[in-house]
Order: C-alpha cells, then structure tokens, then sequence
C-alpha cells in the first residue's frame, strides 16, 4: 500500500512536469497516426454496416404494411 502510494505519487509529480507532458503529446500523436488507417478501416466498416441494417428494416418494414 505504502509502495503504491509512493510511486502513485511519482507518477502525480512527473504528469505535471512540462517537458513529460510534451513527450507524452508526441508519443500520443505518433500511436495515433498510426492507427489512423485501421480506425477509418472500422469507421467505414461499421457506416456500411449500419447501413445494411438501416435498409434491412426499411425493407421488412414495406414488406409488413404491403400485408396488411
């Protein structure tokens, strides 16, 4: 406990230190550039998907009011 609250407090002290806080920006930056082309992968995947289903009810709802 004591441990965790030494190095919880470390991590506290390093997270307010600008030049750490500016590393951190560029690493988050890079992790995010390269995952862009995965993330719009999944982006497009599900906007088709979403579509599939939104398509998918239009036509089972046309198919129930044509019954009746």
């Amino acid at each position: 406990m004591l441990l965790r609250r030494l190095l919880f407090g470390i991590a506290m002290r390093a997270a307010q230190n600008p030049q750490i806080q500016r590393k951190a920006g560029e690493l988050a930056g890079k992790a995010v550039e390269k995952a862009r082309p995965t993330l719009l992968k999944g982006a497009r995947r599900a906007g088709e998907l979403t579509k599939a289903a939104s398509d998918e009810i239009a036509h089972q709802a046309k198919k129930t009011r044509k019954k009746k």
